[in-house]
């Protein structure tokens, strides 16, 4: 009798959809070209703009659905155009959820608009004034103040795969208000998206902060999803963030809800079974966040302006910050910096204990006069907050520094600095003038993606001098010991002078080293380094990057909402889903 229940069920689903295909069967569309634009105005609502190049491949289109986040706005204020032309044909009204599967939506009713078999047509949709999409973001401490920031985050129109064919040319717009400014608006990382993840940006007429991601290997049937967040401070309302809970839906993009109600018919093996998968699926994504922390990208993104050259005269340490080093190799370059400059001495890597001359010379770069601030704080967990406050302001300020050069051209620049660097060390005649000029350019040596590597290929059958400085950052070095030119030359001959090579004549030879043991001390150091000073340096990383180019907020407690579904009437139907509070997600349909 069960088997017998559950193929009924199993045929039940297959006429279902065979039903379901047969009605839509004849309708078949291409999108060349298509662009969404968010734009959030100083209210907090949102303008939606939305502009599709149909080529119809099957019967005539005569409906459009078009899902929305909720049914705040106004219907009688959305334009329609055809063509570039208002077309008074064209009927816009709330989608009907039996005939859509969108919960909020418009349909456009074409009429005598709808485009014919064979026929292309460019419709452009403006939804203004939708109101409660915004949520509360994560705010972070800048000097001692809270900064409070808004977000949101958008799945634009996507059709059903049954009817859409092809690639599209796609162009995602978001246009932060009046008042954001570079530094103080940031993306969160596309879901899904097929382009790149780091979006162009520049300054529109009005000096609005505009992100854009654009790809040509785009379709119209995936649900991307956008967003980011800005200082709530340039809005003249918060009326349009909302705080509720919202509904349950999980961040997915599943509607678990519903699933869970499907499986409470068949049975506790299938529950456990989607239990299984549940997990299965937050551990991909998980293993995703974490390969992406992992990667850096902590660079803010770039608003663009007129110039595009390269930014000449940074530093080795902001050079690595724009090429996006791995903070742990920017935090041992800092305090090898400092080492080089007879700044600090390291006493001993755990407990960590720094000494730091008193007073502090002249000329220090900002970050590294932060950095001996942090340093020196005895609390290991305000050291932490402190040192994760250093690199977000090193970042911006090296943000900052780029405005109006290409970055792209700067980080081959430097790159080709640290090659040079690298070449000069490899060219030299003797040990001792490698070891010399690796000592002299130690900070750029260090940009390459595997300092240690290089160092041990390049002293492979060399003695290794260590740098004069060494002994600051590792305190099982010891200090090289001075004397007389005298007593070094005390038994004269040209053995001495050629020992002693180009270094100079009043102090002992300089320890040798294999340059392998040197090369471990570099990674061994670096690593002690940075944990004695940050704890987790994956948690560092991540709390650094989050303030600076922050991911997508996931939590349990927002709400997330699910649009669209099964459409009725032969239209196209699809589904999205949203990670935040109040996220705007939206579908579109085909034709009846």
């Amino acid at each position: 009798m069960r088997k017998h229940l559950v193929m009924i069920f199993l045929i039940t689903m297959l006429i279902w959809a065979g039903m379901a295909e047969f009605a839509n069967a004849d309708y078949s569309f291409e999108i060349p070209n298509a662009q969404t634009t968010v734009e959030i105005e100083s209210d907090g609502s949102m303008t939606i703009f939305v502009e599709y190049e149909f080529k119809n491949l099957g019967q005539k289109l005569d409906y459009i659905d078009i899902g929305l986040p909720n049914n705040n706005y106004t219907l009688s204020d959305i334009q329609v155009k055809l063509n570039g032309e208002n077309n008074s044909n064209i009927k816009v009204t709330k989608a009907d959820y039996e005939q859509t599967g969108l919960r909020y939506g418009i349909s456009l009713e074409m009429g005598n608009a709808s485009i014919a078999s064979g026929e292309s047509a460019v419709v452009d949709v403006w939804i203004p004034n939708l109101r409660k999409n915004l949520f509360n973001a994560t705010s972070e401490t800048i000097n001692d103040e809270t900064v409070e920031y808004a977000g949101f985050q958008f799945s634009p129109n996507y059709f059903s795969s049954n009817f859409t064919r092809g690639k599209t040319n796609y162009s995602f717009i978001i246009v932060f208000p009046t008042g954001v400014s570079d530094g103080s608006a940031y993306y969160y990382a596309p879901e899904k998206w097929v382009g790149e993840e780091k979006p162009d940006a520049w300054l529109d007429e009005d000096k609005c902060v505009v992100y854009e991601w654009y790809s040509e290997e785009a379709d119209m049937h995936s649900d991307y999803t956008f967003g980011g967040k800005f200082i709530k401070s340039a809005l003249t309302s918060t009326d349009n963030i909302k705080t509720g809970s919202g509904s349950s839906s999980d961040s997915s993009g599943f509607d678990w809800e519903a699933v869970l109600g499907v499986l409470g018919c068949i049975g506790i093996p299938a529950v456990l079974v989607f239990f299984g998968i549940k997990a299965m699926i937050k551990g991909i994504k998980d293993d995703k966040n974490n390969a992406r922390i992992k990667a850096g990208k902590y660079f803010p993104p770039q608003v663009k302006t007129d110039g595009d050259e390269i930014k000449r005269g940074l530093t080795a340490v902001e050079a690595a910050i724009l090429l996006e080093t791995d903070l742990e190799k920017v935090i041992s370059m800092i305090l090898y910096g400092l080492a080089k400059k007879d700044v600090i001495q390291v006493k001993s890597m755990d407990p960590l204990n720094v000494e730091v001359a008193d007073p502090l010379p002249d000329g220090l770069n900002d970050y590294e006069k932060n950095f001996i601030e942090a340093l020196q704080e005895p609390n290991a967990n305000k050291r932490k907050t402190k040192m994760r406050d250093t690199m977000h302001r090193l970042i911006l300020s090296v943000s900052k520094k780029m405005e109006g050069f290409s970055i792209e051209k700067t980080r081959e620049y430097y790159k080709s600095i640290c090659e040079k660097a690298w070449t000069q060390v490899e060219a030299a005649d003797t040990p001792e003038l490698k070891s010399k000029l690796l000592g002299d350019n130690f900070g750029w040596a260090m940009l390459q993606d595997d300092p240690e590597k290089r160092v041990e290929q390049t002293f492979t059958g060399n003695e290794f001098y260590p740098p004069v400085w060494w002994w600051r950052v590792d305190p099982g070095y010891h200090r090289p010991h001075y004397r007389p030119s005298s007593d070094h030359h005390s038994s004269g001959g040209a053995s001495d002078e050629k020992r002693s090579g180009s270094f100079p004549q009043t102090h002992t030879p300089m320890p040798v080293l294999p340059g392998a043991m040197f090369a471990r001390s570099i990674t061994d150091g670096a690593r002690k380094l940075a944990t004695s000073m940050v704890g987790n340096t994956d948690t560092f990383r991540s709390a650094v990057k989050n303030r600076s180019n922050p991911d997508p907020i996931y939590s349990s407690s927002s709400s997330s909402h699910r649009h669209g579904g099964g459409g009725g009437g032969g239209r196209s139907s699809c589904a999205c889903a949203c990670a935040c509070d109040s996220c705007a997600c939206a579908c579109a349909g085909g034709g009846r």
